[in-house]
């Protein structure tokens, strides 16, 4: 079978562990029921990580790959991979200092090599982070220079830039209204979105099997789900065609377009459905 045959796939690339559930749980929830094909792969087993979890006789990067797995197969993820890179840890630390690490490869091999795993399957879209990394991690910014490469490897006709939306969150309560330039992305830049409550349940499903990355100061027994949906219930993407594709295609059920979007009538978009 051609890959023209095969049912249409996203290519999802990741960092580390839990940023698939952050940055696309729920539209890794939404492309499954879809019947689109998702395929996750991850830059790193994020083993640079802090944890307050007991591992027993598990490294942390063991810990977060059984996580993540788990995690995936509660988004009806298709096919994960994971490259054979070491977390970089944040910019400035020893951990970056490794030649081994993720953000020191070249990404057109690093390219090259997710281009390969992927070449049977018929992928119409790339999912990677904007041009800062959301957050300027340099695992997170090589992830975005990746995704670009591989797209054009593969002649994918979209590239997906995850990401959040800069002036939502800085109006959100607790907030001082202050907006970082170097944080997300300008609500301008920003051209469709993923919501609705239904894909918000399976995202909380997804990311409550990242156990040793949870908050010392989380709930488990009285989590605060709403500050949680105003902050990760919509999920941001700026939409990029490398090939000049104007159509969406298949990818048109997925993403709802940005004018669509206001704060409060994102978190019942889709509500009224069921995921069956």
């Amino acid at each position: 079978m051609s890959s023209d045959e095969k049912s249409p796939a996203v290519l999802f690339i990741h960092a580390h562990p839990d940023d698939e559930c952050i940055l696309t749980g729920a539209t890794l929830a939404k492309a499954s029921h879809l019947g689109l094909a998702t395929i996750v792969v991850y830059g790193t087993k994020g083993d640079a990580g802090e944890t307050s979890a007991e591992l027993g006789d598990q490294t942390l990067g063991q810990r977060r790959v059984g996580e993540a797995m788990a995690a995936c197969a509660d988004l009806g993820v298709a096919r994960v991979e994971w490259l054979p890179y070491a977390d970089s840890g944040m910019a400035g630390t020893d951990t970056t200092d490794n030649p081994e690490a993720f953000s020191n490869a070249d990404p057109s091999i690093v390219a090259d090599s997710v281009a390969e795993l992927v070449a049977a399957e018929h992928i119409v879209a790339v999912v990677g982070y904007d041009d800062n990394g959301t957050y300027g991690h340099p695992d997170h910014v090589q992830v975005h220079r990746v995704a670009n490469e591989v797209a054009k490897a593969l002649n994918a006709p979209w590239v997906l830039d995850a990401t959040y939306n800069r002036e939502h969150l800085a109006s959100l309560p607790g907030g001082d209204g202050t907006l970082d330039p170097v944080f997300a992305a300008a609500e301008a830049d920003l051209t469709h979105f993923v919501a609705g409550e239904k894909w918000l349940k399976a995202k909380i499903t997804a990311v409550s099997n990242h156990l040793s990355q949870v908050p010392d100061d989380w709930d488990a027994d009285n989590p605060d789900l709403e500050g949680f949906r105003e902050r990760f219930g919509t999920e941001w993407f700026i939409a990029r065609s490398p090939n000049g594709a104007t159509d969406l295609g298949p990818l048109n059920d997925l993403l709802t377009p940005k004018a669509l979007w206001t704060e409060r009538v994102a978190e019942e978009f889709d509500s009224s459905a069921s995921i069956t």
